[in-house]
């Protein structure tokens, strides 16, 4: 009957898959092509056969459906064959896509098979409407009513298949979910255990979208099922729906603490086990402040704790056991503690899921006394093993082992799986950085001994063998510059570290060497005045594989020497003698010839540097050639140089300066250029911290006037001889009334002006004959206006005629004395103080440095987020009677507008009348009556849309 049916098209694919790439494409080609004749063909059961072939090669290829394909999955589904349109609704979810436009012809045909009274018909339709109806919100719209209709189907497959079906549906139609609420509450207390799930999984995926505030009223439901039910899936479900909630009132927690207490203690799932405790957590269930969370901490810890003891149980359960050890150590650290030696076996464990859970918890059980440890343990997983190099494997054996790990049938040792796990180079690296992490934690808030932490970083760079160069070099340089105290014991180490040829050469592979090295070289050269032999450090610094290295390396390297070289030569010159200059002329040479090779080199940065320290070790070299030693530095005080006394005691000043030391200057020219500032940790964020200057404006003059003051003050010795008086402006004379005024006016501020200018006035500075009388006659005016004032007081003295300008303004010299006595008594208090307190952890520089003016505090203040409005699914509050929008209309009906002329009608048209029982089941709104709103009459069309609308 058929050309060649699915069963006919698989055997030939089947046999195709050996034959070459050619001849099963050409195959391919052939079979679509026959599916093009079907699908255009008029015979419905030959149309179905393309469509499930076509289906087919889609899922296996990457096949675009031929022109009209959306359009022939229609015409299957309207077939009136029942297992014609059941092929149909299974090709629609990949026929249908978000621009297909044949979904609008699938509305009529889909409504009816759903409200068919033929019970194996509406599930057909149930299968493929998630997808659909994620694909159009109309299709959602019109179909969102026949769903909450089929919730009270009386079949229960066909009422879980619409509980399903309503998550996509109300995605689409937000809007719909305040109809459906109630209706999906009463499936809560269904029959049927299937309906009952299928429900709570849908609530579980609203609560954990829209968050649980919706869903509270739904408590007693979901209570009753955590104590009814027997499923262990479905108590999955509601623990999990619990956990939302209880955030939310905490008066759930007492209630849920029998129930849940009873699961973690008799339950054998351990998946139910891990969420009960994850919900005992996030619901403070654990909180120390209960009477009750210690005992039920120590519950949930031992029951875990026995599932990893067991040995030969099951890797899920030791799994599962260590991921919910991971949430109550934050709240019980103590009590995880006690099984760190079964965490740490867990590090050994083949399976490399256990292992990664088992880094992470312990990651969290890090503290002060346990730090070494675990960083040891640690360690000697990067370690290599030790093999005994006399006892060499055979060939023989080297293939049979080869050949055994190549065998899926041969039996692996898990001591084997253990050993390929750790030599995995993704493992190390994780291992790598959470031990690292473990030592840097919180600014090295756990680590005692920093000489211990340089020597761990060490060992970490050279066992490691993966690219952890960059954190490696940053722990390094972060404990040297906060740390002080350790700095000769960190140069002690890196010393022979930079001497290290092997580690050069393995640290040009990216391994992980080549940060240790740059961070020694670093350290070397910032603290020469700690090397034990500063010869020997510029000897390794210029070794003669440094042109083999990275453009960094050498860039620091070149610089480290001339660190060395400038602490070196300003330490002899102390102690300047023949054997030194001659010593010094061969260092100098020997530099020379280590840096002419990077005088042209490649890299901009290297070859600046070696130009630059060449040209300045030249110029010392000079200096050298041209400086004479005297034979005995001592002979010109007779001998007698051990004598401080004596040395010089008789020269004058002029005589000691024109004397030469005995030493080239040149020596110190190189130190004051990396000596000026101390390089000290940097506080986080310090950047952030810096203040704009108050009152800074670059649009004003930084020298106002352009450096030259236009007020130029008059010298008080000047115009003593003449007859004018010293300080007045000469005015001119005459005018009026007005002018006399305006020129007292002028002579007052002029005066004030000096007053302030310089500070004070002194007593036997007067003004005019004319200004003293001004202040007598005001002076006598106010007392004789204040005299029967009985609300005023006044000095009836009449001798007291001082005024109060005339006062002298003294500078008190001695206002320090008493400060002093105060900060002596603070400073003894202070050292009684210090001198009661305990041992403390090392001192170090944890915070770093700020600008000055900037406190520490205000970098850990964080911007308040930015408010985000909900939208869609999220946006729906079913708690408020006056909910936010989301999309369309805030009620429950729609508004909708009408005519002038249809105004009358509208209002007194009959009233729709609600279902009793639908308007009882919504818990947030009561029943709203349609809202008429009068508007103009704007165009025809609009009416007739709306006169559609409303008749849908």
């Amino acid at each position: 009957m058929f050309e060649r049916t699915l069963q006919d098209l698989i055997r030939g694919l089947r046999a195709h898959k050996a034959s070459s790439k050619a001849q099963e494409d050409a195959f391919i080609a052939e079979a679509m092509g026959e599916i093009r004749e079907e699908l255009r063909g008029k015979d419905m059961a030959l149309k179905a056969e393309g469509v499930l072939k076509m289906c087919y090669l889609m899922m296996l290829y990457p096949i675009p459906p031929p022109p009209g394909f959306a359009f022939h999955v229609v015409e299957v589904m309207s077939s009136p064959r029942y297992h014609l349109k059941q092929l149909g609704y299974l090709a629609a979810p990949m026929a249908f896509s978000g621009d297909t436009e044949e979904v609008v012809l699938t509305v009529n045909g889909i409504k009816k098979d759903l409200m068919s009274p033929h019970i194996p018909l509406p599930p057909l339709p149930l299968t493929a409407l998630p997808h659909l109806l994620s694909l159009s919100p109309s299709l959602s719209t019109t179909l969102h009513p026949d769903l909450l209709h089929l919730l009270t189907h009386s079949s229960p497959r066909i009422r879980k298949r619409a509980v399903l079906c309503l998550l996509p549906c109300w995605e689409a139609f937000p809007e719909g979910l305040r109809e459906g609420f109630p209706r999906l509450r009463e499936r809560l207390q269904d029959d049927d255990q299937g309906v009952v799930g299928a429900t709570v999984g849908v609530v579980m995926e609203l609560a954990r979208r829209q968050g649980g505030k919706n869903y509270l009223p739904l408590a007693p439901e979901l209570f009753g099922i955590l104590t009814g039910s027997s499923n262990n899936w479905m108590l999955i479900k509601v623990v999990k729906l619990f956990a939302i909630l209880t955030p939310l009132e905490t008066r759930l927690v007492r209630k849920l603490l029998p129930p849940i207490t009873s699961l973690i203690s008799n339950t054998s799932a351990i998946s139910l086990l891990y969420e009960c405790v994850r919900t005992c957590i996030v619901g403070g269930m654990l909180d120390p402040d209960r009477a009750e969370g210690e005992a039920l901490a120590r519950v949930c810890v031992e029951k875990l704790g026995g599932y990893l003891r067991d040995e030969g149980g099951d890797q899920n359960l030791r799994y599962i056991a260590l991921l919910a050890m991971v949430k109550i150590i934050p709240t019980h650290p103590q009590m995880v503690a006690e099984y760190q030696e079964e965490v740490m076996q867990s590090l050994d464990d083949p399976d490399v899921s256990i292992r990664m859970r088992a880094l992470e918890l312990v990651t969290s059980m890090v503290d002060r006394d346990n730090l070494q440890n675990i960083v040891d343990q640690l360690l000697t997983h990067l370690a290599p093993p030790e093999s005994n190099t006399s006892d060499l494997p055979s060939a023989v054996a080297s293939l049979t082992a080869i050949a055994n790990q190549l065998s899926l049938t041969a039996s692996k040792d898990p001591a084997t799986l253990s050993t390929s796990v750790s030599l995995s180079p993704a493992y190390r690296l994780l291992l790598t950085q959470r031990l690292l992490s473990i030592i840097a934690h919180d600014t090295y808030v756990n680590v005692m001994d920093f000489e211990w932490v340089i020597s761990v970083l060490v060992d970490v760079a050279y066992v490691s063998h993966v690219d952890i160069g960059t954190e490696v070099r940053r722990l390094v340089l972060d404990v040297v510059g906060r740390v002080r105290t350790i700095r000769s014991f960190a140069v002690g180490v890196l010393e022979k570290v930079i001497g290290d040829e092997d580690l050069r050469e393995r640290g040009r592979d990216g391994t992980g060497e080549d940060g240790l090295i740059e961070a020694a070289v670093w350290v070397c050269g910032e603290y020469a005045s700690e090397l034990s032999s500063p010869l020997s450090a510029i000897s390794s610094l210029l070794s003669p594989i440094l042109h083999l290295s990275s453009p960094s390396l050498i860039t620091l390297s070149l610089q480290a020497v001339a660190k060395v070289f400038a602490f070196y030569i300003a330490k002899v010159s102390s102690r300047w003698t023949a054997e030194q200059h001659e010593e010094t002329k061969n260092l100098v040479a020997s530099m020379k010839q280590g840096l002419k090779p990077f005088l042209t080199h490649s890299d901009i940065e290297v070859q600046e540097r070696a130009v630059e320290i060449c040209q300045l070790t030249s110029f010392v070299e000079a200096d050298l050639a041209a400086h004479h030693t005297p034979p005995e530095t001592a002979t010109r005080n007779g001998g007698v140089e051990d004598i401080p006394e004596l040395q010089g005691g008789f020269e004058t000043e002029g005589e000691m300066d024109l004397v030469d030391p005995p030493y080239p200057k040149s020596l110190f020219l190189f130190q004051p250029l990396f000596t000026s500032h101390e390089l000290n940790a940097v506080a986080n964020k310090a950047q952030e911290a810096v203040r704009v200057p108050d009152g800074l404006d670059l649009d004003v003059d930084i020298v106002p006037g352009g450096g030259f003051d236009a007020d130029l003050e008059i010298d008080e010795d000047e115009g003593e001889g003449s007859g004018a008086e010293k300080g007045v402006l000469d005015l001119g004379e005459g005018g009026g009334k007005g002018m006399e005024e305006l020129r007292r006016v002028l002579r007052e501020q002029e005066k004030r002006g000096k007053k302030k200018g310089k500070g004070r006035k002194m007593l036997g500075e007067i003004g005019s004959v004319e200004e003293r009388e001004e202040k007598e006659r005001r002076r006598a005016a106010r007392k004789a206006k204040h005299k029967d004032d009985p609300y005023y007081l006044y000095d009836k003295r009449e001798d007291d005629a001082a005024d109060v300008d005339e006062i002298p303004i003294v500078q008190l010299d001695d206002a320090e004395l008493g400060t002093e006595d105060v900060i002596s008594t603070l400073t003894k208090s202070k050292s009684k103080t210090k001198s009661k307190k305990k041992a403390t952890p090392p001192e170090f520089d944890r915070t770093g440095e700020l600008p000055e003016g900037a406190a520490a505090a205000e970098l850990n203040k964080r911007p308040p987020a930015p408010s985000r409005t909900a939208s869609g699914l999220a946006g729906v509050d079913l708690i408020n009677s006056n909910p936010v929008p989301t999309r369309g209309s805030s009620t429950r009906f729609e508004e909708y507008k009408v005519d002038e002329n249809d105004q009358v009608e509208g209002e007194k048209g009959d009233e729709t009348p609600m279902d009793q029982n639908e308007e009882a089941d919504v818990p947030v709104s009561a029943s709203q009556e349609i809202e008429v709103v009068k508007v103009k009459r704007k165009k025809k069309g609009e009416k007739k849309k709306k006169e559609k609308v409303l008749e849908g």
